[in-house]
């Protein structure tokens, strides 16, 4: 039988980090995934949308610009932009690998499962460690309804051969409106189905709404309040028929995705035969993001109760981790985390929404403007750019704010630096800034 200090599951972010640290402290490590190696987000998430989204950013800065020092015909190459994501991504798997062999760890593939706390199986053969760490992200929520097996998910939208005809994407949070706006931009009649009455919903619904006006003038058809009850094949298209408060209906498409949400991917792992405790937030874990029924188990990355989906956390999440598994005692302890929507424009937020702020029954002030006539977005000819700013009414410091516009992700990084140094946003203002740049704003908010 095998026995190892560490046995990591996941090869994303969060997972290589914990067992590089745990093998550089001379510990015996081990690492299993039962996908390629490197995650979800090198390859199958954030990464490549990013760089499918450079190519469109291009397209649509041209158009926007087109007449005003732009001319001549300006087309969207769908298998070039496919190509120049999957030139980055072709290499991770083996490279990933690799690296980790190199350094010693024990590189394992398919699906171990935990037959006590102490012990998993990998096709028949039992394998002991000392300390488990789980780290295997989110998978697509199942919809559990009929057909459910016709739709794509986000890991499909890489494998488009073509720009579909029509696509229906059934939920409006980030990921089915990122991919829904690159494909409404590349040729596709769009039709987003969303449960609740706003799309984005953990964002600000100020700016959030400012994302739908704009994906409705792309020609995206949004519908609200909509529930997907089934999705029939019929001669090589797809039936997707929904429900709302005056009954049902039918819309007819060439693919269909589910993006109504992700998961923590444990279902497979037989968490219940460890004793280990888990939510729907992921498994439970301490400060120190030990399992709360098993201290020798870890949870790091988007499968942790205590995390967002969110790159940078995750590496945070896995450092507290290692440090914790070479002897140090170390909790988590995460600042206020930006988060943004890569859409066109950005919607990007930090802190409290002020739903979130009257719920928690704070004394606030809000800073609030539509900024589209302002000279940085008529510079680019850019459609939509507003704030919402939520101040704590005692003391101004920042306790909210929320960006839509073509630099938003980095005028909330901004935000994100002044509120880590508890710097009121009056002295925020107070700063130099280039001008004319997206951070001067802040003077004039």
């Amino acid at each position: 039988m095998k026995k190892f200090d560490v046995f990591v599951f996941g090869t994303g972010t969060a997972g290589k980090l914990v067992a590089n640290t745990c093998k550089e402290a001379g510990m015996s490590v081990a690492i299993i995934d039962n996908r390629e190696y490197g995650g979800t987000c090198s390859q199958r998430g954030c990464d490549p949308k990013k760089l499918i989204l450079a190519s469109v950013e291009a397209f649509n800065f041209a158009k926007d610009m087109t007449g005003d020092g732009i001319d001549g015909t300006i087309n969207f190459n769908w298998n070039d932009a496919m190509n120049y994501a999957h030139r980055y991504t072709k290499d991770i798997p083996d490279k990933t690998e690799h690296e980790l062999k190199d350094k010693g760890i024990t590189c394992l593939h398919g699906e171990a499962t935990f037959i006590d706390p102490e012990t998993v199986i990998l096709d028949g053969e039992k394998i002991k460690a000392a300390h488990f760490v789980i780290a295997t992200g989110m998978t697509p929520l199942k919809l559990g309804i009929p057909g459910e097996k016709f739709m794509l998910t986000s890991g499909d939208f890489f494998k488009l051969k073509e720009v579909p005809e029509k696509v229906v994407f059934v939920g409006a949070g980030y990921i089915g409106m990122e991919f829904g706006q690159i494909l409404a931009r590349a040729g596709s009649k769009v039709t987003m189905i969303q449960k609740g009455e706003q799309i984005l919903a953990p964002f600000e619904e100020f700016t959030a709404r400012q994302v739908e006006n704009t994906s409705e003038q792309l020609g995206i058809k949004i519908i609200k309040n909509a529930q997907a009850s089934s999705v029939e094949q019929r001669e090589g298209r797809y039936i997707v028929n929904y429900s709302m408060e005056d009954g049902m209906h039918q819309i007819t498409t060439d693919c269909v995705f589910n993006t109504a949400g992700r998961v923590p991917a444990t279902s497979s792992l037989d968490l219940e035969k460890a004793n280990i405790v888990s939510d729907k937030n992921g498994v439970v874990v301490n400060e120190f993001l030990q399992s709360t029924s098993q201290p020798h188990i870890y949870a790091c990355g988007d499968v942790s109760s205590k995390n967002l989906p969110l790159t940078p956390l995750s590496s945070i999440e896995a450092t507290v981790v290692a440090k914790n598994l070479i002897g140090e005692k170390v909790k988590i302890d995460t600042p206020a985390i930006p988060s943004t929507v890569f859409t066109i424009p950005q919607c990007a937020g930090i802190g409290l929404t002020e739903l979130q702020a009257k719920k928690e029954n704070r004394k606030y002030k809000v800073l609030q403007e539509d900024g589209s006539e302002w000279f940085n977005n008529k510079r680019i000819n850019a459609k939509a750019y507003a704030y919402k700013i939520i101040l704590d009414k005692e003391n101004g410091l920042i306790i909210g704010a929320h960006i839509v516009g073509p630099e938003a992700s980095e005028q909330i990084n901004m935000i994100a630096i002044a509120m880590k140094a508890q710097m009121t946003f009056k002295e925020l203002r107070k700063t130099i800034f280039n001008y004319p740049s997206w951070g001067n704003d802040f003077k004039g908010m």
